[in-house]
């Protein structure tokens, strides 16, 4: 017995060893990642605004509050940003209602018309059902971003499940959601956490219950200009050839880790199809840091600086000229 108790001692040893190494080596490759200020993207600068331009305000990752004096239209909303331990621990967590009530507040957020996730990833769709809930906001989506909503018990009148290029009018804005793709950053070439939400979703839950749903491109068209946003680095081929943008806000995240041919193919797909001359990359930061700290994910995850380098590449070779730029963070920037 005493012989199997030093082998059992010895094997739990090297178990806790294994894993502790396992844990600095994390951490230590958490630590290396390059600064925002690396970026070879200059931040977009504009002069004070006037009532009836159109400006959006980039809140990190791809929540964008677009603003024309009289009509809010807002992307995401994800302001919860669980940490790194939520990820590592796969626990139960629910969106951060204080967190929620001082963004809405400190950016204004007072004459919201529409809330319009990109899919429905708990970076994107997660806390659409709080914001809803704390203005007359309508959310537009998929069955599975109206079950999050359910979920949140928002009101029935204020969630509407959209078909491929079906649109809704709010003011001055038009929005057209259309089926997009997401990166296929997960197993097998697809999303990470695929599928669909098929009943209502109640926190607190894991994050992988977020299902990705229906990714979209939508498309923001008001009569001073029109904005493409896409919220994840995927495409459907020739999907957006009859749709046109003066500009693209363009989710880059886990480009990198995708080869430059799909950053190419990507490229051609959204920037060059929708004939757009100017693109502002977006889901290049962190999202385990909380709400308000901007920083670019460790080199581990997404080299954002390689993607950086392949977009000027792209952009100087075509026959249109784009410029590329980094949006202001929490900053109103005019589009047109």
């Amino acid at each position: 017995m005493q012989k199997y108790a030093r082998a059992f001692r010895f094997a739990f040893l090297v178990t806790a060893a294994i894993a502790l190494l396992s844990i600095l080596v994390i951490a230590w490759l958490w630590q290396d990642r390059a600064a925002v200020e690396e970026l070879d993207w200059p931040v977009a600068m504009s002069p004070t605004r006037t009532d009836d331009e159109v400006a959006v305000t980039w809140l990190g990752v791809t929540t964008l509050l677009f603003d024309d004096g009289e009509t809010q239209i807002l992307t995401d909303g994800f302001f919860s940003r669980p940490g790194l331990f939520e990820h590592l621990l796969i626990r139960p967590t629910q969106p951060d209602v204080a967190t929620i009530n001082l963004a809405l507040a400190e950016y204004r957020v007072n004459r919201l018309a529409a809330i319009v996730p990109l899919h429905s990833h708990f970076d994107h769709a997660m806390d659409a059902g709080a914001v809803a809930n704390r203005s007359t906001a309508v959310i537009l989506g998929s069955e599975s971003t109206a079950n999050i909503a359910r979920g949140a018990r928002v009101p029935v009148e204020q969630y509407q499940i959209l078909a491929n290029r079906e649109s809704r009018q709010f003011g001055n804005f038009t929005i057209t959601l259309i089926h997009s793709r997401h990166a296929p950053i997960g197993t097998g070439g697809k999303a990470i956490y695929p599928g669909a939400i098929t009943e209502p979703l109640v926190p607190p839950v894991r994050l992988s219950a977020y299902k990705e749903g229906v990714t979209y491109s939508v498309l923001i068209e008001h009569p001073r200009g029109r904005v493409l946003v896409q919220g994840s680095a995927g495409y459907r081929e020739r999907s957006l050839r009859s749709r046109e943008a003066d500009v693209v806000i363009l989710g880059v995240g886990g480009l990198q880790r995708l080869g430059r041919d799909h950053a190419e193919k990507y490229w051609q797909e959204i920037v060059v199809q929708s004939n757009a001359s100017r693109v502002f990359p977006v889901h290049f930061d962190d999202f385990t840091k909380p709400f308000g700290e901007l920083r670019l994910f460790p080199k581990v995850v997404d080299d954002v600086l390689q993607t950086a380098r392949w977009f000027d590449d792209f952009a100087a070779s075509g026959d249109q000229a784009i410029i590329v730029e980094q949006l202001p963070y929490g900053q109103p920037l005019i589009l047109f």
